[in-house]
């Protein structure tokens, strides 16, 4: 009987990072958007809004989906998410290549039912590890948000090899496989009810009928703050509780500079590319250049996109893993909150940006600012939910969580705007150095 309950239980495990896996494809809109831009004649304020547009429905949908979770746990929510991040993907391909009408609203909404669809399946997928998992939550949330981190680098990869700039088919591709596939882990995502577990986490209803002695057995409950002791923080609480709002504003400014960058890569390959001595960029009206690339500088620039999407995808991971596995190990040796990873993130980022921004000048070093900041987002968002579940509690977990790591799209359309600006007088750096100038401000606002 045991060994069925942990089969469930792997099994259910399985099924949430392989869904985990698939639910950040807003991650890899730079692989694309160019060519996006140039076929459909988007300028860079209303690419960076499409792009912007999975990530509002990612984030903006949060308190709905995540409610549903906390609430109602179900597979049909993350079933009809496959369903509609495969419509999304779909119809971007179907206008990409004039079967639809090429329509820059109808882009956005296309892109915003890919950024609903992730935002319910990965909910759906952290709620289910909330539940299952007590014991080194740590390293549990930082695998889902690893893989999570990592679905860039994947279809990055997947692109390089088997597309070489067939941008149609590419979205064709990423629409089935993420449809099916989330569909297939879907079926198998399921919560462990307590009564057969010890381990096991309680429903909602039950939690609240329950007594608090259960919860003080849990070592993992131990908080990093004496303060938040069996903390259950949810609601309008949330939102009078200090250490919610300012945790919010730094994930707001730190992960909004970091989005801005990573949305972005492409355009900044493409303007440093342009911009060295064989390939003199010259602006007019396009979306880049009048000097049209011929067809090996478009492929040379759809290697550097895509390698630069999998560095930052690949250290995304890579900080996501590892910041779940050091601050377990951290603060139960050691007693080291967590904290003092959040810090690091803000670090790694800001060094990225700041290289990126006034210093790298060429394609050769763009590397170390990709490495920078995939490594910082990935820290930043492995180590925040950890905190969330620790400070806020469990019940409603997944809605506090998405209130507090909502928002930081302005920053990318700070980007678009300021690129449009300058795009009939710059070269390389100066195309887009003014945004950084914003963007490192807003990220020493939380280092003060």
């Amino acid at each position: 009987m045991k060994s069925i309950k942990l089969s469930r239980k792997t099994l259910s495990f399985i099924s949430a990072l392989l869904i985990s896996s698939l639910c950040g494809t807003q991650y890899a809109f730079s692989v694309y958007s160019t060519s996006v831009a140039e076929r459909l004649g988007f300028s860079s304020v209303q690419i960076n809004t499409i792009g912007s547009s999975a990530n509002y429905g990612l984030f903006f949908f949060g308190p709905f989906f995540g409610y549903i979770v906390d609430t109602y746990p179900s597979r049909i929510i993350p079933m009809l998410a496959s369903i509609t991040i495969f419509t999304g993907y779909f119809c971007l391909a179907m206008t990409y290549q004039g079967y639809f009408p090429n329509s820059f609203l109808l882009c956005v909404f296309y892109l915003l039912l890919t950024g609903i669809a992730s935002c319910a399946a990965h909910l759906s997928s952290m709620g289910t590890i909330s539940a299952n998992i007590k014991s080194y939550r740590g390293i549990a949330f930082g695998a889902s948000m690893a893989l999570f981190g990592l679905t860039a680098f994947i279809f990055s990869q997947i692109n390089s090899l088997f597309f070489r700039g067939d941008t149609y088919h590419f979205l064709l591709f990423t629409a089935i496989t993420t449809g099916v596939f989330i569909f297939i882990g879907s079926i198998f995502l399921v919560r462990v009810p307590q009564e057969e577990s010890h381990e096991e986490i309680i429903s909602p209803s039950e939690e609240n009928s329950s007594t608090s002695s259960a919860s003080l057995n849990n070592e993992e409950r131990t908080p990093l703050l004496s303060r938040h002791e069996e903390s259950d923080v949810r609601g309008r609480e949330l939102f009078q509780n200090i250490d919610a709002m300012i945790l919010g504003l730094t994930l707001l400014l730190i992960g909004g500079v970091g989005l801005m960058y990573m949305n972005n890569v492409g355009a900044i390959v493409k303007s440093l590319y342009l911009s060295t001595s064989t390939h003199p960029l010259l602006i007019d009206e396009e979306y880049f250049s009048s000097s049209l690339p011929s067809d090996h500088d478009l492929n040379k620039i759809q290697e550097y996109q895509n390698f630069h999407v999998t560095l930052l995808s690949l250290f995304s991971c890579s900080g996501r893993i590892s910041v779940g596995l050091m601050s377990d190990l951290s603060k139960n040796m050691y007693n080291v909150r967590r904290l003092w990873f959040l810090l690091a993130a803000s670090l790694y980022i800001l060094i990225g940006q700041i290289l990126a921004g006034f210093m790298i000048k060429d394609l050769n070093h763009l590397w170390i600012s990709s490495t920078f900041i995939g490594f910082g987002y990935g820290h930043l968002f492995g180590i925040s939910p950890t905190i969330t579940n620790e400070w806020f509690g469990k019940i409603q977990f997944v809605l506090n969580w998405y209130f507090i790591s909502f928002g930081g799209q302005l920053f990318n359309l700070f980007f678009g705007y300021n690129f449009d600006k300058h795009k009939n007088d710059c070269s390389g750096l100066s195309c887009y150095n003014t945004a950084f100038y914003v963007s490192t401000i807003g990220i020493s606002i939380p280092l003060t």
